[in-house]
């Protein structure tokens, strides 16, 4: 199949680059439509998208459109694309399926936006239910995030991964509350996390880039997974799918849609509480191999069905 990816790239999650990454191992063809590039200073990424200077950016995408001829347009975190950009995609006369997947909370101020495609998939289920909620009259799936494998390409095996759960990720009021009750010592990696205070967890407050994220994960024997309260309902995230493709264990809270994905208690461990964490943290100190073996459990589960080959081909059959 051939794909069109339209979204911001160096983003820092990386998932339009990892999504990208993906669709050409499973033996598809993909271009990318950049539609936000970070590297530009501000002002020059807004005069791309100015109808005064004749759309330059959303002008690109369609001649890239119309020379790729692809059979598919995905936008990648499309409630983020700008809606004059989207605008020019979907009046493209003989287009093919434009289909939005959205990872982030939304609101009635994304309505015109999901007018724009004729489908749209959340990661999240209670995103789905929402949208129907909300009246948006463009259909809705269900459509979880995938594995990114950049991060594993990045990374170097390691033989011996340290005995000590990691947690990288930015701070939120939901994850900093959650971080100060765990008793068992944490290493933690995330700009912002110095505002946690005195601690007797492990703090290192800075960004790390994606190979550094990968090298992270494979160092350690399990990783801590605390959802971001601002952008999630129901659904999972990327630390769900990406530390797995290590062989190392996720302990993530106890989300509805987590029991969709995978089969808790042998390939992912959860909470619903920060004392249930300390019990599972101390527990796999105990044992490590039990570790090892979820870990291994979660990696042939995302192997098996959490790519985004996997994705792809869920999109072709729901189109």
């Amino acid at each position: 199949m051939k794909v069109l990816l339209l979204g911001k790239i160096r983003n820092i999650t990386g998932w339009l680059e990892g999504c990208a990454l993906g669709l050409r191992m499973a033996g598809h063809e993909v271009r990318i439509g950049v539609t936000r590039d970070p590297a530009l200073a501000p002002v020059l990424d807004r005069a791309l998208l100015s109808r005064r200077l004749g759309q330059p950016r959303a002008m690109g995408v369609a001649r890239a459109i119309r020379r790729f001829a692809p059979d598919l347009i995905l936008g990648v975190l499309s409630y983020t694309i700008p809606r004059d950009l989207l605008e020019v995609v979907a009046a493209l006369p003989g287009r093919p399926p434009l289909v939005g997947w959205v990872g982030d909370v939304f609101g009635e101020a994304q309505r015109r936006s999901a007018e724009l495609f004729d489908l749209i998939a959340y990661t999240d289920t209670a995103m789905v239910e929402l949208h129907r909620r909300l009246g948006f009259r463009t259909p809705s799936v269900f459509l979880p995030h995938a594995a990114n494998p950049r991060m594993a390409r990045l990374a170097r095996t390691v033989d011996a991964p340290e005995r000590k759960m990691v947690f990288v990720a930015n701070p939120t009021p939901h994850r900093r509350a959650l971080i100060r009750q765990v008793r068992t010592p944490l290493r933690i990696f995330g700009p912002g996390w110095a505002s946690l205070g005195p601690t007797h967890h492990e703090v290192i407050a800075r960004r790390l880039d994606m190979d550094e994220v990968g090298q992270v994960y494979a160092g350690h024997f399990a990783t801590l997974n605390v959802m971001n309260e601002a952008n999630v309902l129901s659904g999972l995230n990327q630390r769900n799918f990406d530390p797995c493709l290590f062989g190392t264990a996720v302990v993530a809270d106890h989300q509805p849609d987590l029991e969709l994905c995978f089969e808790v208690g042998r390939e992912t461990l959860s909470y619903r509480t920060a004392e249930e964490l300390d019990e599972v943290y101390d527990r796999l100190l105990r044992a490590p191999e039990a570790a090892r073996a979820v870990g291994e459990a979660g990696r042939c589960r995302v192997l098996a069905e959490h790519t985004y080959g996997h994705r792809i081909e869920a999109l072709a059959t729901m189109l």
